[in-house]
């Protein structure tokens, strides 16, 4: 069951231009116990924002979350205030039924949109911790290159560990004058890339109309439904 706790921000830094990297002490004497993939809620005076869980299970004692400011929203506004200028912040964990418990006997495939990435940190990392040697397959897809603000890290995974692929596209070029990579839709990405996907399990993290579109694009491919997991599909249903 969730529960809520008073965490103390522990250190805020830039990722990049406008994505803050986030740790959380846990109050002291307290375990959550939260399973790869799940997230929190940051709980605000009138409403609260989900967040993934960045960091892995077996790190007992801190939180990570990774938080980008969405523009016009009032809620993001009051996170960023937060942020700025308090020492606590409550949160309500763990949520979720998109995770990861065991090593999966079939090959991996993440699928990321922007920030999306921290639901996949938390699960290859862990993954990584519990021995996992199977084939994993990260596309992370955004707008522009520097976007990418834990490319080095994911270059990293990607060198250390032989059965782990790295993709990342960028959909609009145009702002990314230097960029050589792949380019458009990330879903078209991994099409061009896998003409079956019958026998993949696939966790994809994005916004709804982004994970829905995969979901039908993936379907003529051999896409077994029960094999693509989402929060969309509890937390924002179709």
């Amino acid at each position: 069951m969730p529960k809520r706790l008073h965490c103390n921000i522990s250190s805020v830094t830039y990722l990049n231009k406008d994505t803050r990297k986030i740790v959380l002490d846990l109050p002291k004497g307290e375990v959550l116990n939260f399973k790869a993939g799940q997230y929190l809620e940051i709980i605000l005076p009138n409403n609260s924002c989900p967040f993934s869980i960045a960091s892995s299970p077996h790190q007992k004692n801190t939180l990570e979350l990774h938080i980008r400011p969405t523009p016009q929203s009032k809620d993001s506004h009051e996170i960023e205030e937060v942020l700025s200028h308090s020492k606590k912040i409550c949160i309500e964990a763990p949520m979720g039924d998109c995770f990861l418990e065991d090593s999966p006997k079939e090959s991996l495939l993440l699928i990321a949109a922007s920030t999306g990435i921290t639901q996949m940190k938390s699960i290859f990392e862990y993954l990584k911790h519990i021995g996992h040697v199977g084939d994993i397959f990260l596309y992370w897809g955004v707008l522009s290159d520097s976007d990418l603000y834990l490319d080095e890290l994911c270059k990293r995974w990607e060198s250390d560990n032989k059965n782990f692929k790295y993709i990342p596209v960028v959909s609009e070029p145009e702002t990314s004058p230097n960029w050589n990579g792949r380019t458009g839709l990330v879903s078209d990405a991994v099409l061009q890339d896998f003409k079956n996907l019958r026998d993949l399990l696939i966790y994809v993290s994005g916004g709804p109309d982004m994970v829905y579109a995969t979901r039908e694009a993936f379907m003529p491919r051999g896409l077994i439904a029960k094999n693509m997991l989402s929060d969309m599909f509890s937390y924002s249903p179709r």
